[in-house]
């Protein structure tokens, strides 16, 4: 529908608080629910009397809802028969008076904000930003006297220019809502007349003040199905949400734009701070059974250690959208067909395949299946513990005569044991015995289709791609081997059981597709009956009777040590791994809840990843074929050194041993030296499409930037000289070959026909990025070979005669860094992002609608290749990678040149733009950013969060926290600290040379500790300083983003040392 508030028909929007702008609604109904229920108890045992309780639907939008405390009182004990002495605004809240119990419903809700904090409605925040950006003035319009604290809880006290609440009413003595005198102070303070302003609100008497005031528009927010008496109270137009409201939305939610369908997807996120989802730090709670996020659950609910991963299904089986088990690096191949090939395209694809899925255990009562799917639900809660890496689902189902039974699970998979998963399922009767039949399986997938059209998704899963070669039954366990033909790769998938006496096995038997192990139990009344369900997986090129002798020992184990202890040793590697990574963001639990799943996810991704990548999905979904990408080195590879460099190093040698593949590769491409494959599993190239593929040349040295990194803050001079050298020198082999001196332009290195991160400018010449990558990585690779010819002379030699590494190389290495080319322009100030970007007409933003995003699915590529439009960060990831290259204001004009053109089509744009805003001063630009890149799975704001997480973005988020706000650049150790407005702390901890520094951000100190290891020397802000054990070093200084002048010029970062 077209925006109903433009600047050409209003000049200011004033919003109500509670349940229109944050979710303080519940807060507030659950406060005036336990003040009258307690009061009115006391009462009637007074009195002798039974008053009816406290309804938090009819009675909270009756009588209290938009109202002064005292009024709302005082309304319903009226309702009630009952009347009270009026008391005073001083009433303790212990007196039974009008004002007494206004102020213990005061007392409950201040409790009650402290323990759970409060969120703003993604929607609502939207279009506040959006009116604000249209020029409109916005303020604050409330009878509650939490206001400003509540604001402030929520971080958005910066997009009001005014608040009139609880507070100036008492001072200027105005009448509450349904009275427009509240809503008339704030057109007053905004110097708007009434008629030309907006009045949004979610209350029966807050619409009428609204009518009353006879402002220009009243909107009505019904998130309580009372659309019907908001029209009837004087409302003109009726919302479920806010983010309806954007410019050129529709139901879905949409807004045009550059990042449009990222920005308004928040309108529409799964895991909204509501009660069915309510913010918690450390938990991700779902408190409603939905079917609508059945695709997207199953990726928020997955459970993985780096090398099996299994989706977040329910137990029962049903309802599903594509529930399955995957193992990091197991695939099949299959012949990439072109119509018209050419030479040194690549000629064979891999695609992940999921294997024989163990999670269902099916409950029969009565030889009825009992699941969310043919069952009433009465009871459900299901809980991802990322403080302990558990799930637990609670379900209480009834049958149609009567009968309850509860379900208790609880699932985890070993980081301890990498082939291992657990699950603990427990039935109980609730009100009569009951005949239970529990039926454990482990099914191969079914076919799995996809879209077509969208490249994200992959091939899909053919029918029987597995095919069986042996199988083992022996009482409760079955172990089950498979093969897929062309990779040659099997499996062996084992399931056994733990189970108590009573519990009857009746039996177990499999018919190739699918093992079925079941027990028969005589439940009695309120005890559980359990079974312990271990599952084992082994893969490789392997005889299936190995991997079968395999995984029967991991179950064996398994089972000798029991349920309880397994998890606690999975446990104590979960607490390891947050006490080396977490980052504290104190503030509201919601943020913190967003970066604590960031974190976990990219711990699920990689911690038992050893000898393999990490595929773009980690472990959670089929998306992108299961490939690795440069995302691991870029993104995923900074957290890993910092956090655990044990890690790093497997990741980094997983690339050393594909060199061979490498070299390879660059033969089919007419280069010497070693080309690492763009997407891949094997190690050979899977990318069907060269121009988005092979062309990124700069993955070699995104690879090379990243073991680089890693020596310097691991200081692992081991792996640089035993491996890395190696690496580093076939890199830079193949880009002074696949770039040229040119006597055209004095004698620069150019490299042409390549493609950069950008995908939506393909096969350019001199894109800068990878130009700049590349001279880093010539440059390094030179260093390289000098360091170990000084420090390993044997060693040097032993390389230059087993890869032919001749003396002059290394200078001509030199001489191509030093003289590589770097596109700018005098006429516009600004680095060109390849040499004719500036030739392209901009892309036409406004003219495009929203559900045109992402552009790739929707235009042919050529006719996004000829416009100036970016998919993700190009020159601006630059600028964040080698900071060194640019000067502060070249980095400013770059970021305010590119960024408007950027679409965040890729979930590696947002966290990016975030670091590059907060270098150049742009804070509330970064923290946006940082929200939009936190929340992309949360929100499903990529709208593919059905096909997996997104692991590179999570990288990128605890980079835009660590190196946009914390201002760190890891070659020498600097920090330029500040602090987001939504947060009132922030911690982090770095593995530095083998020491752990912790760094604690606060508004007005900075404080720099090492929690063990070494003296760390470090500079803060410019200055050097260095830290030892149990000393730490603090800075006083004012380290908040100020909301009055939040993109100053002044604030940009000076520019970083030279390495």
């Amino acid at each position: 529908m077209p925006p109903p508030v433009t600047a050409q028909d209003f000049d200011a929007v004033l919003f109500d608080l509670d349940g229109v702008l944050t979710t303080t609604r519940t807060v507030h109904a659950a406060a005036w629910k336990r003040m009258f229920d307690d009061f009115l108890g006391s009462w009637d045992r007074q009195h002798g009397t039974r008053t009816d309780p406290f309804d938090e639907l009819h009675d909270y939008a009756t009588f209290v809802d938009g109202k002064p405390r005292q009024d709302g009182v005082r309304e319903f004990l009226s309702a009630r028969g009952i009347r009270l002495a009026e008391g005073s605004p001083d009433s303790p809240p212990d007196e039974e008076s009008v004002w007494g119990l206004g102020n213990r419903k005061q007392r409950l809700v201040e409790d009650e904000l402290a323990r759970v904090g409060v969120e703003a409605f993604p929607g609502s925040v939207a279009w506040v930003r959006e009116l604000r950006e249209a020029g409109l003035k916005t303020a604050v319009v409330s009878s509650s006297r939490n206001c400003k604290a509540v604001l402030d809880y929520a971080g958005i006290t910066n997009l009001f220019d005014a608040r009139v609440d609880g507070e100036t009413a008492l001072e200027l003595r105005l009448p509450g809502k349904p009275a427009p005198d509240l809503f008339l102070e704030g057109a007053r303070q905004l110097g708007v007349v009434a008629g030309r302003a907006v009045v949004v609100e979610d209350a029966i008497a807050g619409v009428q003040a609204g009518r009353a005031g006879r402002f220009g528009l009243v909107i009505g927010v019904d998130r309580d199905g009372h659309a019907e008496q908001l029209l009837e109270s004087g409302a003109d137009i009726v919302v479920t949400d806010l983010g309806q409201l954007l410019a050129d939305s529709d139901e879905d939610i949409h807004r045009a734009g550059p990042r449009a369908h990222r920005l308004q997807a928040a309108a529409r996120r799964i895991v909204s701070a509501t009660g069915d989802y309510p913010p918690d730090a450390w938990r991700l709670v779902e408190r409603t059974f939905n079917p609508d996020f059945i695709e997207q659950t199953e990726a928020l609910f997955a459970l993985s250690n780096g090398f099996v991963g299994v989706r977040g299904s329910f137990d029962e089986g049903a309802p599903a959208y594509r529930p399955g088990t995957l193992l990091n690096g197991f695939h099949e191949t299959w012949p990439i067909v072109y119509p018209e090939p050419a030479h040194g395209f690549a000629t064979t694809g891999q695609t992940i395949t999921p294997v024989p899925d163990g999670t269902m255990i099916r409950l029969l009562v009565d030889n009825d299946p009992v699941d969310c799917t043919t069952t009433e639900v009465r009871q459900y809660e299901r809980v991802l513990d990322m403080r302990r890496g558990v799930l637990e689902r609670t379900v209480v189902y009834q049958l149609p005569d009567g009968r309850r039974f509860r379900v208790t699970s609880t699932r985890f998979v070993s980081l301890t044991q990498r082939h291992l998963v657990g699950i603990r399922y427990q039935v109980t009767a609730l009100d009569t015995p009951a005949r239970l039949v529990l039926s454990s399986e482990l099914a191969t997938p079914p076919e799995q289709a996809v879209e077509a059209d969208d490249p994200r998704q992959g091939r899909g899963t053919p029918a029987n791609v597995l095919k069986p070669e042996a199988e083992r039954v022996a009482g409760a366990e079955v172990i089950c081997t498979y093969r897929a033909p062309r990779s040659n790769l099997a499996v062996a998938a084992g399931m056994a059981h733990d189970f108590a006496e009573g519990t009857r096995l009746v039996n177990a038997h499999t018919d190739g597709d699918r093992a079925l192990v079941v027990f028969e139990v005589e439940a009695p009344v309120g005890e559980p009956a359990t079974i312990t369900k271990w599952l084992a997986y082994h893969y490789g090129p392997d005889s299936s009777e190995q991997l079968a002798d395999r995984a029967g020992l991991t179950l064996e184990q398994a089972s000798t040590s029991g349920y309880d202890a397994c998890m606690a040793d999975h446990e104590r590697a979960v607490t390891d791994f947050w006490e080396r990574s977490d980052v504290l963001w104190e503030g509201t639990p919601g943020a913190q809840q967003a970066l604590h799943f960031t974190l976990f996810t990219l711990m699920q991704a990689s911690l038992r990843c050893e000898g393999h990548g990490v595929p773009a999905k980690g472990l959670t979904g089929t998306g992108y074929e299961g490939h690795y990408f440069w995302d691991t080195e870029t993104y995923l590879l900074p957290f890993l050194t910092h956090t655990s460099p044990q890690v790093a190093r497997s990741l980094l040698m997983h690339r050393v041993r594909m060199l061979p593949d490498a070299r390879r590769r660059a033969r089919e491409v007419g280069c010497s030296g070693a080309l690492f494959p763009w997407r891949t599993i094997n190690g050979q190239e899977a990318s069907a499409y060269y121009a988005a593929g092979t062309a990124q040349y700069h993955i070699d040295a995104d690879i090379a930037y990243s073991l680089d990194q890693y020596v310097t803050v691991s200081g692992d001079t081991d792996l640089l000289f035993r491996h890395g050298v190696e690496l580093l020198v076939e890199t830079a082999r193949m880009w002074t070959d696949l770039g040229h001196f040119s006597d055209r332009h004095d004698g620069r290195f150019m490299v042409h026909k390549v493609t950069g991160p950008d995908e939506y400018s393909t096969v350019v010449d001199n894109n800068l990025y990878t130009n700049l990558m590349a001279a880093e990585n010539l440059s390094t690779a030179a260093d390289a070979v000098q360091s170990l010819r000084r420090e390993s002379p044997d060693d040097h030699r032993e390389l230059a005669d087993r890869i032919g590494l001749r003396d002059d190389e290394e200078a001509t290495w030199r001489r191509a860094a030093e003289r590589m080319y770097v596109p700018y322009d005098d006429s516009v100030g600004v680095h060109l992002q390849d040499d004719h970007f500036l030739d392209l007409p901009p892309w036409d933003f406004a003219g495009t609608s929203p559900d045109r995003y992402p552009l790739l699915l929707h235009y042919h590529p050529l006719v996004i290749y000829r416009h100036q439009v970016i998919k993700q960060a190009d020159v601006v990831l630059a600028t964040v990678l080698l900071p060194e290259r640019f000067t502060a204001e070249e980095r400013r004009r770059i970021f305010d040149y590119y960024d408007p053109l950027t679409t965040g089509d890729s979930s590696l744009s947002e966290c990016i733009q975030a670091i590059a805003a907060a270098d150049v001063g742009k804070y509330r630009t970064a923290e946006e950013y940082l929200v939009d890149a936190v929340a992309i799975d949360m929100a499903d704001t990529a709208g593919n969060l059905r096909d997996g997480v997104h692991v590179a973005s999570a990288g990128g988020t605890w980079m835009a926290i660590v190196y946009g706000f914390g201002g760190y650049r890891w070659r020498d150790t600097s920090f330029a600290p500040i602090l987001p407005t939504r947060a009132n702390r922030l911690r982090f901890p770095l593995q530095i040379k083998g020491s752990q520094l912790d760094v604690d951000i606060q508004a007005h100190l900075v404080t720099y500790s090492v929690r063990q290891g070494e003296r760390v020397h470090a500079r803060h802000h410019g200055a050097s300083f260095s830290v030892a054990p149990g000393a730490p070093v603090s800075f006083p200084g004012d380290y908040r983003t100020h909301d009055a002048s939040p993109d100053r010029p002044d604030a940009a970062r000076v520019d970083p040392a030279p390495p």
